[in-house]
């Protein structure tokens, strides 16, 4: 009888052993973790890092911590064409970026930061859901990209320059600096002024030395980026109102086990919102901001005779869907 109670004893041994393995192999697949890097190019004073920072933590506790984002801001991860090509080759890499960056993989996209095409921020809320918009999204996936969200507002455009912009006529043969995408090339040329495609984070340097005259972006980036210490005119042009997309590899959004691919897409359109919602909080106080530094603020440009020069751009951009301008402003009700 000993004997064989210890052999049973034995065995009931293993199979515990044997149960408390297989219990460990089980949660460490369930527990399965996620890294992900999220670039962006903006510095960490600016509003976005704030937002996407929101973002990373969101996910990462509606996830238990199974998905863990870092953020690299000041193109700390890269150039937006570098992170670009990783997000297409399907690294686990998630970037903020803009309609005209995507554009180049689908133009259609940049007509939603083309000069003077919506009136004010919530114009674009008129676009979210419209079917339009949902087959860009589609064509978007079938090139390797998902777009998580669209409406991360980035701000309106302004000028801010190392001398005075009232009129057309005074950007004539400056070096502007814009983004590297053919939408920002072709609105500098239509102006009248020379187009220098310098990174972001290049910008300061530029205009300390005097290689840029100017520059544009939304005032509260420009503040953020302490550009007002070396350039002591803003000129509000209102010329583009920017939404920046978020996106990622489609192949590796697939990749993630369902549940994960829903919080993500929900805690996206969040951060989105909470992006938009501190957008617009700066801009209601940047004015008196930039006022308080020193800068001399042109609030009363004209802007019909930057209207009708920039209108050519909607002429020679490349690639676009036959009729997209009037079917896109039909949208928005202009």
């Amino acid at each position: 009888m000993k004997a064989v109670f210890g052999v049973l004893a034995s065995a009931s041994g293993k199979l515990v052993v044997a149960a408390v393995a297989v219990g460990m192999l089980c949660s460490g697949a369930a527990a399965q973790q996620y890294k992900i890097r999220l670039g962006h190019p903006l510095t960490v004073s600016d509003s976005t890092h704030t937002a996407m920072l929101y973002l990373a933590d969101s996910i990462k506790k509606r996830t238990e911590g199974r998905v863990e984002i870092t953020v690299f801001p000041a193109d700390q991860l890269g150039a937006q064409k570098d992170i670009g090509e990783m997000v297409r080759q399907g690294a686990n890499v998630i970037q903020l970026t803009d309609a005209l960056f995507i554009g180049q993989w689908e133009p259609d996209a940049a007509i939603l930061q083309a000069p003077y095409l919506m009136d004010n921020p919530d114009d674009f809320k008129k676009l979210i859901g419209s079917e339009w918009l949902q087959d860009l999204s589609k064509r978007f996936q079938a090139k390797n990209i998902r777009v998580l969200s669209w409406d991360s507002y980035f701000g309106t455009r302004q000028i801010l320059s190392r001398k005075p912009i009232r009129t057309v006529a005074d950007l004539s043969g400056l070096n502007f600096r814009v983004g590297a995408a053919p939408m920002y090339v072709e609105m500098v040329k239509s102006l009248g002024a020379r187009p220098i495609t310098t990174a972001f984070a290049e910008v300061y340097t530029g205009l300390a030395q005097g290689a840029l005259d100017l520059l544009e972006a939304p005032l509260p980036t420009q503040y953020a980026s302490k550009f007002y210490e070396q350039a002591k005119y803003a000129t509000l042009t209102g010329h583009m109102i920017g939404w920046d997309p978020v996106i990622m590899a489609e192949s590796y959004f697939r990749s993630l086990p369902k549940d994960i691919q829903d919080i993500i897409l929900e805690e996206a359109a969040r951060a989105a919102a909470y992006m938009t919602e501190l957008k617009k909080e700066d801009e209601r106080k940047i004015v008196a901001a930039f006022e308080a530094q020193g800068v001399t603020v042109i609030k009363d440009v004209d802007k019909k005779p930057f209207r009708d020069a920039t209108a050519a751009v909607y002429e020679r951009y490349p690639g676009w869907t036959p009729g997209l301008h009037g079917k896109v402003r039909a949208l928005l009700g202009n």
